[in-house]
């Protein structure tokens, strides 16, 4: 048997009269109307069973949405947040993740004490969208974990700097490139650390639950080389623990900790160059992934199933004239799994 699971951002699925961010940001009725629709095009030629939402403020609607569509089962674990002092403004939006079979728990994924006391963050360190864990079972096969997350962006978390307006243009300009550099210093150490912590509960999992396949989705917002990318995969080759080189039977253990991106794994007979899932200012970034563990390894002579395809949808990206808002500015990435008889 098989499945297919995806991730999508939705872009800003804030229901009007519901604003984002600023209170100029938001849709007109027909605007509305036109991306439920577009969402709906997508999601049918995604053809999934599973996927994975990004940026979801109005999640009731989302949630009617998709149930028109055949996924009767819908999650998410936290509640958008709007501005204290303009409640039709959302500030804080969540993930959510959908599933044609039954989800038999869902969780938060929590930030455990015991790691933060290793990360340089503050001690009041959160997510900034806190990641689902869901446990679905597959009708007549078993369970799958899935976890749905969207790490922090590369936006700069700049501080309102109040500027002396008898200041020269110079002292002001150069006050605003400090804060920026500080910014994205503080955006990258907030990214990084939830993709650690992320790791951190994912291989619990994977420690506690080896058999159980494991498929994370999320916008991580970051590209396939980057250190937050490398933490929560652990891809680089472990060579030693304390000192002692590590033999090719203890080296199988090290795989069953690490996850695995589902564009490596899917065939790839045309030699197919990778493509971006985001563009921004015409510079294409990958964002979008689907990892899975090791069981679900083609290479893994004890796999329990493989990646036999990986699909981008990103036409809407690249030549249709139609602006990022009533549609949205990433690529849906959906990978189709492959099982064995049954999963065990």
């Amino acid at each position: 048997m098989q499945i297919r699971c995806g991730t999508f951002n939705l872009y800003q699925f804030a229901e009007p009269p519901f604003k984002w961010y600023e209170p100029g940001n938001k849709y007109s009725d027909a605007e509305w109307l036109m991306k439920k629709e577009w969402i709906k095009e997508q999601i049918l030629k995604m053809k999934c069973d599973v996927i994975g939402f990004q940026e979801v403020f109005s999640s009731a609607i989302l949630k009617s949405l998709v149930e028109e569509l055949g996924f009767i089962h819908f999650e998410t674990v936290e509640t958008p947040v709007t501005d204290i002092d303009n409640p039709l403004v959302f500030i804080k939006p969540v993930v959510a993740i959908a599933s044609k079979y039954p989800i038999i728990s869902v969780n938060p994924v929590k930030v455990p004490d015991s790691i933060m006391e290793e990360i340089p963050v503050n001690a009041d360190f959160k997510f900034s969208r806190i990641p689902i864990k869901a446990t679905i079972h597959i009708d007549g096969s078993g369970d799958i974990i899935f976890y749905v997350s969207h790490l922090k962006s590369k936006n700069p978390a700049v501080r309102d700097l109040h500027l002396n307006p008898d200041d020269a243009l110079d002292n002001k300009i150069l006050a605003t490139l400090r804060a920026r550099s500080i910014g994205h210093i503080i955006s990258l150490l907030q990214r990084g650390a939830e993709a650690a912590v992320l790791y951190h509960e994912i291989s619990e999992t994977l420690h506690t639950h080896k058999e159980v396949p494991v498929i994370l989705l999320g916008d991580l917002n970051d590209d396939e080389h980057s250190i937050p990318i490398e933490a929560l995969t652990n891809r680089e080759r472990l060579l030693k623990i304390n000192g002692k080189p590590i033999d090719d039977d203890e080296q199988k253990i090290v795989y069953n900790y690490k996850l695995y991106d589902a564009f490596d794994l899917a065939p790839n007979q045309s030699g197919q160059k990778r493509l971006p899932t985001h563009y921004y200012k015409k510079l294409g970034n990958v964002f979008d992934y689907i990892f899975v563990s090791n069981v679900l390894n083609g290479k893994n002579e004890q796999h329990l199933g493989r990646v036999s395809a990986y699909k981008l949808l990103d036409h809407h990206l690249k030549c249709d004239d139609i602006e990022n808002k009533t549609q949205s500015d990433h690529a849906q990435v959906v990978a189709t799994i492959e099982f064995k008889e049954n999963i065990k």
